[in-house]
């Protein structure tokens, strides 16, 4: 039996749906934006067999009574042919759980940071009245700031009033895993949640939960069980986690706020090198690996860029590298090496090239004022003139975008097929005073991100420059590049500008990979994403954005081209000679199966 995708909620007249993005426990959740004001939204579409009326009111009623800056809050409840829908906060960040099946590691200063959040969101929970009874991963949504994750508590599908939790109740009970003892025997207290919120924070410290098996051999560990702390965990962690995690209630913390105060408590107490230090320990700690020289070719003059040429079914492969004015090419060979030292073809353009891009017909080479098409013979093809500086948005598109660097809302759409020379058409684009980073991300769409201080705005227009969608993000974004999924590109962010972004714009998802390297060149290669900082430092991370191959010592690179599936071209000037290395990252000290 194969399993399929539920199908979209019909889209109601207030809101666009941009795809699903996860499986609630009683309906699907979509990500969607606002018709007329672009608000960015969740709809939950709330399935009627699993979650009848009267239990639909009661979580309702629970959201509206709950607003808090680290609450899912409830905006509207939006009614169509095809069911319910709850209209909620969004988070791009995805979920908790998500985080810890990345395997990502935090410093002990973000863990109580986010703890410290969750008691905020729980301690206004109870301060209604209501107890959340399914604290975990999953239920912790997550938003992006500068340097780290913003935490919000969702799902109170199965929360209890607290004047309700005297009677018994046989329905959905929540998760065994995070459940404290006395929920086994349907008993329900503020107590609960902290015991969960415990297990949360045992989880982020330690990359596991303290009791697994099935619902008899969980309800068994709670019950009984001591909680077993290792020694590299700080003593006083030790004692807040014991105290969470008490098999009596009486025992734990007497509320939210209390459990808080302890967190914070503990931020102030602890010194800085014990708040920077990372969990959880790896199983082994790997050293960055070395580089060794491979065969490198001279080249006549230093290269200010590298841009890999696609082969076709008549033609092979070839490399571009630009220097001053001349734009030099070679052949490359099945397995991806260099046919010849020496370049096959060159091209001399009148003025310094500023971009070499390719092309569905050939390579394009920019000057601050003209586009040329370089094709099989030796003379640069005119393609059109510009009066005013310009920089090029491109990828391997039939369509270029151009862009006034004198006027950043001025740009030009530009169709490189058929006979040149082309004109260029106008259109402009609504920015205002803040860094403008733009690319193209197919034939038919434009992504311009604009940063003012801390927040970028992402304006996803047509290849003609219609609007299409306006999201944001408390991050900002130094620097953007091209992706070969559908709907998603690569960004450098952070406050040192060290952490590779993954932007997913259908549904919007953004996902953050830790490299610990200022990247400058970022590509795709079979094994996943690969970063090189200016100085030389490289880094691999797989497509679940786990960082699994690091090397600090790479020649300083003045120009990167990626050559997919295994290949890196990395040209260098430091030297007397400049030189063009080919690097095989099957030949690298990594302990990566190929």
């Amino acid at each position: 039996m194969t399993s399929t995708v539920p199908p979209a909620p019909k889209q109601h007249s207030n809101y666009r749906s941009l795809g699903l993005i996860g499986q609630g426990q009683f309906g699907q959740v979509y990500c969607a934006l606002h018709r007329k004001t672009g608000q960015l939204v969740a709809l939950k579409n709330i399935n009627r067999s699993r979650l009848p009326t009267h239990r639909f009111l009661r979580e309702l009623r629970f959201l509206l009574s709950l607003g808090h800056p680290h609450i899912a809050n409830c905006h509207a409840l939006e009614q169509s042919a095809t069911g319910r829908q709850l209209v909620l906060d969004y988070c791009e960040g995805g979920t908790l759980r998500g985080l810890l099946d990345q395997e990502v590691q935090l410093s002990l200063q973000e863990i109580l940071i986010l703890i410290g959040e969750i008691l905020a969101a729980l301690d206004h929970a109870h301060s209604q009245g209501i107890v959340h009874c399914d604290i975990k991963p999953e239920n912790i949504l997550l938003s992006l700031t500068p340097d780290g994750w913003l935490a919000k508590v969702s799902d109170f599908g199965i929360a209890r009033l607290s004047q309700e939790m005297k009677g018994a109740y046989t329905g959905a009970t929540g998760s065994p895993a995070y459940m404290a003892p006395e929920r086994f025997y349907h008993q329900y207290s503020e107590a609960s949640d902290l015991y969960a919120v415990g297990i949360v924070l045992y989880e982020l410290l330690l990359g596991d939960r303290p009791f697994s098996g099935n619902h008899s051999q969980l309800m068994v560990a709670h019950l009984n069980e001591p909680v077993r702390l290792p020694n590299t965990l700080p003593q006083a962690i030790q004692a807040l986690l014991l105290k969470a995690l008490a098999k009596l209630m009486a025992r734990r913390f007497r509320n939210a706020s209390e459990m808080q105060a302890a967190v914070s408590a503990l931020s102030r107490t602890l010194t800085p090198a014990e708040l920077q230090q990372r969990f959880p320990k790896p199983i082994f700690n790997a050293e960055p690996s070395s580089f060794q020289a491979q065969t490198a070719t001279s080249l006549r003059s230093a290269v200010s860029m590298l841009q890999l040429l696609p082969g076709s079914p008549d033609t092979a492969p070839m490399l571009l590298a630009a220097t001053g004015s001349v734009v030099d090419g070679w052949a490359l060979t099945e397995t991806g090496t260099l046919a010849s030292p020496h370049p096959g073809q060159q091209w001399c353009l009148d003025r310094t090239v500023q971009q070499v891009m390719s092309s569905p017909e050939g390579a394009i080479a920019a000057t601050d004022t003209a586009l040329y098409r370089l094709g099989s013979d030796s003379v640069p093809a005119l393609i059109t003139t510009f009066t005013a500086p310009i920089t090029v948005i491109a990828g391997q598109h039939r369509w270029l975008t151009v862009q006034s660097t004198v006027t950043p809302e001025k740009f030009w759409l530009i169709d490189t097929w058929g006979r040149v020379p082309s004109t260029p058409r106008p259109f402009t684009v609504e920015i205002s005073q803040g860094v403008v980073h733009s690319l193209v991300l197919d034939n038919r769409h434009l992504l311009i991100a604009e940063v003012v201080d801390q927040t970028t705005k992402l304006q996803l227009l047509t290849r003609w420059g219609k609007p299409l969608a306006q999201l944001e993000l408390d991050v900002p974004i130094f620097q953007l590049w091209p992706s070969q999924a559908p709907y998603q590109c690569l960004a450098r962010s952070g406050t040192h500008q060290q952490d590779l972004l993954i932007i997913h714009l259908k549904p919007f998802r953004v996902m953050r990979c830790r490299l610990d390297v200022a990247a400058r060149w970022v590509g795709e290669l079979v094994i996943g994403y690969v970063g090189i900082s200016k100085t030389g430092e490289l880094r691999i991370a797989n497509f679940q954005r786990q960082l699994i191959g690091q090397i600090d010592r790479l020649p300083p690179p003045a120009a990167i081209a990626f050559h997919s599936p295994h290949h890196i071209w990395l040209a260098t000037n430091h030297e007397a000679t400049p030189r063009l290395h080919c690097i095989d990252i099957r030949d690298l000290d990594l302990d990566i199966v190929f």
